[in-house]
């Protein structure tokens, strides 16, 4: 405990310039609510920065009914160009059609620095869990050439995806984790935009599933798998490039409790057993994890909700040591609150959206999420509550 105290105060030293400044708090600002737009409910947040310096923030516009596909969902996107205090109206990133009773949803949105453009990837057609060789849930990609103001042709890459994962064997069916991706910097596949995806491993309906890294080294246009899977029993996970070129990958715990976690040290062909967290807390949730570099010191961020049973609490993490301890911890939103996104804006402060609400007919009040936007800085951040590890 003494060790992380003076990490911290090491770590603020180092914050004292260079950064904007904010309130002692979080700024909220509302982004998708519930009833806007002719839609009860919005969900599943991605947010990401654009080459023109803009924020762009995709959700699933679900209409009147919650649940995930196959529902009829459009994928929907708002830019902002201050920071996140105001944000545009709506644009559509898949529209979902109630005719051919096909829906969008579960995006993951990657800033490809390379060419300027922005790469969504999501989920199509049926639902996970009802998926079947004849009537498979799909994945599906976009691209905005002009910083999110709109969106390119949707594009089927299932065959590419599946591919890789099943080859010649039974497609059981796999989605897109949804919120961010990330693009490498560093070493032999500098460029590169990844993602992860989580692929059932047979026909048992809510049976275990396997996560795989998915790739593109051309901007979105072909898709590649990992070799191996990072985990065999996972679900939605994220990936983020450490200050060393490798790739570490958060994965939602099933089970509940901590947060697992892999590493890849060949741009993500292959990776690790995975291996429990015990300073993480994970009530089976999806969360976000990004870099941040400052004074030429690297940390990372991670946002989840802050319990090991609920979806409550969504908070933020800081890691000074590449994930291998967490220093420092903010709690974002007080309430039930499940998935965020989170991004580093220009002036480098921290931008998250995080989901306000429930879907738990066990919990008590009404199932529904409002989107709200927060902004923080960095020393905010660190001047939190000391992260106590479970074996200390």
């Amino acid at each position: 405990m003494k060790k992380l105290k003076s990490m911290l105060i090491a770590l603020l030293a180092l914050t004292s310039c260079g950064v904007t400044e904010l309130p002692n708090e979080a700024e909220r600002v509302s982004l998708f609510q519930m009833e806007e737009d002719g839609s009860k409910y919005y969900r599943i947040p991605a947010l990401v920065k654009a080459a023109d310096g803009a924020l762009v923030a995709v959700a699933d516009k679900r209409g009147d009914a919650l649940g995930d596909l196959p529902n009829i969902i459009t994928i929907v996107s708002k830019r902002s160009t201050d920071g996140g205090k105001t944000w545009s109206d709506m644009s559509i990133v898949a529209q979902g059609d109630t005719v051919a009773k096909c829906g969008y949803g579960d995006a993951v949105v990657i800033a490809d620095e390379k060419r300027g453009n922005l790469v969504a990837v999501f989920s199509g057609n049926n639902g996970l869990w009802h998926s079947n060789e004849s009537n498979l849930i799909r994945t599906h990609a976009s691209i905005s050439t002009d910083n999110g103001k709109s969106w390119g042709k949707v594009t089927d890459i299932t065959d590419q995806v599946y591919g890789g994962i099943y080859g010649e064997g039974t497609r059981y069916g796999l989605f897109t984790g949804s919120g961010s991706g990330v693009q490498l910097k560093h070493g032999p596949h500098a460029g590169r935009i990844m993602l992860v995806v989580a692929a059932r491993n047979d026909a048992t309906w809510g049976g275990t599933m396997s996560n795989y890294a998915v790739y593109s080294d051309d901007g979105g246009i072909t898709w590649h798998t990992s070799k191996t899977p990072a985990c065999t029993n996972g679900d939605e996970a994220k990936v983020v490039e450490l200050s060393n070129g490798d790739i570490l990958m958060s994965i939602r715990n099933r089970a509940k409790g901590h947060r697992l976690f892999s590493k890849s040290t060949d741009g993500g062909d292959t990776w690790s057993e995975p291996k429990l967290n015990t300073t993480l807390l994970d009530p089976a949730c999806n969360g976000d994890i990004i870099a941040y570099t400052h004074g030429g010191k690297n940390y990372l961020l991670h946002s989840l909700p802050a319990s090991p049973t609920t979806r409550e609490h969504v908070t933020v993490y800081i890691s000074a040591d590449n994930g291998e301890t967490w220093q420092a911890k903010r709690r974002i939103f007080n309430g039930y609150s499940a998935y965020s996104s989170l991004q580093v804006l220009n002036d480098g402060t921290i931008g998250i959206i995080v989901e306000e609400g429930k879907w738990d007919g066990g919990l008590p009040g009404e199932d529904g999420f409002n989107l709200g936007y927060y902004r923080f800085s960095l020393k905010w951040l660190l001047e939190g509550d000391v992260v106590e590890s479970a074996t200390e």
